[in-house]
């Protein structure tokens, strides 16, 4: 099997950064994000390698995938500027008489995030807002402008695990809706993490479903990483997940 010039370019990174110091907590993967900012002056580069998902519905199959991009640019101690993209994505579709595929970049993404310093060391949390960049063109992209405020709470438990609680608010062109996830993560090794979750949306967020991922930090500032979800309904997603890599530069 041939190895892909990104994963080469990801392994190089990789060595480049083995004498660096921890690298900050990554938003990637799971529904939520951290309660932590990466720190001013540092930029954090998450990648899907790619994240997916396939839903069968009324004899239709369809298969998405979604290189998404997101840098984050450290401005203070705990305030992060967040800049994402659909970087490549690809849509196919497969049912009686319907034969549909495309591929292209998608909408892209901005937002603030806000770690504030608390006296509880066991408690942490951060504060997100966001909007969409529709610069996407149909079906990949441009669903319109839309907004959101999403919080996530996470509480320091024993023997290396957590436990942690996101709720997001969303409003714009496609509707409103409210997204909750709550998450347990626990170590398996010292560089090899895993967690479980569950998500629960309504309207523009509708969601059902269940799923769980793992992190294993190659390098003191590389993090690879793999996750799924699995739709609990007939009006969810039957099947979401993906591979990805996240590194931190000073």
């Amino acid at each position: 099997m041939r190895t892909s010039p990104l994963l080469l370019a990801v392994l190089a990174l990789a060595s480049a950064q083995a004498l660096a110091e921890d690298a900050p907590e990554f938003d990637r993967p799971g529904i939520g994000f951290s309660t932590s900012t990466v720190g001013k002056r540092v930029v954090v580069w998450e990648q899907g390698l790619p994240d997916a998902s396939r839903d069968r519905s009324d004899d239709l199959t369809t298969t998405t995938w979604t290189a998404d991009t997101l840098l984050r640019v450290g401005l203070a101690d705990t305030l992060e500027l967040q800049l994402g993209a659909d970087s490549w994505s690809g849509l196919r579709q497969r049912g009686p008489g319907i034969r549909v595929q495309d591929s292209g970049g998608g909408d892209g993404s901005a937002a603030l995030k806000w770690a504030p310093a608390l006296a509880n060391e066991q408690l942490s949390m951060a504060f997100k807002a966001g909007a969409s960049l529709p610069w996407g063109r149909a079906p990949l992209g441009d669903a319109g402008h839309a907004y959101d405020l999403g919080v996530t709470v996470a509480w320091a438990l024993p023997r290396d695990s957590s436990l942690a609680f996101y709720i997001d608010r969303q409003w714009g062109d496609g509707g409103n809706g409210w997204l909750f996830s709550p998450s347990y993560g626990f170590a398996l090794r010292p560089q090899l993490s895993a967690y479980v979750e569950a998500g629960y949306g309504t309207g523009a967020q509708y969601m059902r479903a269940a799923g769980a991922g793992v992190t294993w930090m190659v390098g003191p500032h590389v993090q690879l990483d793999a996750s799924f979800l699995r739709g609990l309904d007939a009006d969810t997603t039957d099947w979401q997940g993906g591979v990805g890599v996240s590194m931190s530069f000073d």
